[in-house]
């Protein structure tokens, strides 16, 4: 089945962070639809939207980072599914400092909080990878790195118009929470994030909990 406006779609991103395999997933209600492009579209769409932002995060001396894109329609078991992989030229991360490139270990991220206006879902958490030394001191992240993900978070907090191949496509960044069978609960809208200024960790959050 299509995804059509209003339908709620989960994007995660996958990616390599210290040698450890990670992804990232954030949810969408499609708000503004033009023509019918399938979820391999919209996998190719928002990367293109956000990549910049995301690769400037990354050491480009890592090398391959990002590998792919994958969309999926939530609350439907007919629903659209599709993959994007990520052009070798844009899998590589365009940081340049630090120099030294030595990472923090993989178990370690940036945590990030998503704001909600109820308690109707729990709020969005994120954890972003890709820290060096460098960017860590004591337990606290450093000014640099914290631009970074500052720049970031703005764009992905924002309502997205996306361009080719689903172009002029809206997506409005939410939390969906889903039923055990897999059919929606609800879902919130994202109101803004915080960022917390100590290290934390990798975690696994159980699909669907709205968080």
């Amino acid at each position: 089945m299509a995804i059509s406006t209003g339908s709620r779609i989960s994007i995660s991103l996958s990616q390599v962070s210290a040698g450890q395999v990670q992804m990232n997933v954030w949810d969408y209600v499609v708000l503004e639809l033009v023509g019918t492009p399938t979820a391999g579209n919209y996998a190719e769409a928002w990367w293109n939207h956000v990549k910049d932002d995301y690769r400037a995060i990354a050491l480009a001396a890592w090398g391959s980072t990002f590998t792919a894109v994958k969309v999926t329609e939530l609350g439907n078991p007919t629903g659209d599914y599709g993959e994007y992989a990520i052009p070798a030229g844009e899998r590589a991360g365009t940081r340049t400092s630090p120099t030294d490139a030595d990472a923090m270990p993989s178990y370690t991220a940036a945590g990030v909080r998503l704001g909600v206006s109820t308690r109707a879902t729990r709020p969005g958490q994120k954890r972003i990878g890709f820290l060096t030394q460098s960017d860590v001191l004591g337990n606290d992240l450093q000014a640099g790195f914290n631009a970074l993900l500052v720049t970031l978070m703005d764009t992905m907090k924002t309502n997205m118009t996306l361009g080719s191949p689903a172009a002029a496509t809206v997506l409005v960044p939410s939390v969906v929470s889903l039923n055990a069978d897999g059919t929606i609960r609800t879902s919130q809208v994202i109101t803004g994030y915080a960022i917390n200024q100590h290290v934390t960790s990798q975690v696994s959050r159980r699909y669907g909990r709205g968080v």
